[in-house]
């Protein structure tokens, strides 16, 4: 079952930008959604979670969410350390 809730200031999409909405489940936990249609396509650099500067994608090439993500980055990332 998933739920969903309007995201809180500092929750981030899986692309890197604020969210709009939040979606709860068992399988993926609670991840953000910023409301732009793509936004995987054009990632927010560097990563907030990893800080690679090369937009993550999966073995085949399609764009992929970072595997360090987390609805709040922690804050040394954020605070650029």
């Amino acid at each position: 079952m998933s739920e969903q809730r309007r995201a809180q200031t500092g929750e981030l999409c899986t692309c890197g930008r604020q969210a709009v909405v939040v979606y709860t489940n068992d399988e993926y936990g609670s991840v953000g959604y910023c409301g732009i249609e793509g936004s995987a396509r054009r990632p927010v650099l560097p990563c907030p979670w990893c800080g690679t500067s090369t937009p993550h994608t999966t073995s085949w090439g399609d764009p992929d969410r970072c595997p360090d993500y987390q609805l709040r980055p922690s804050k040394e990332r954020t605070s650029g350390a």
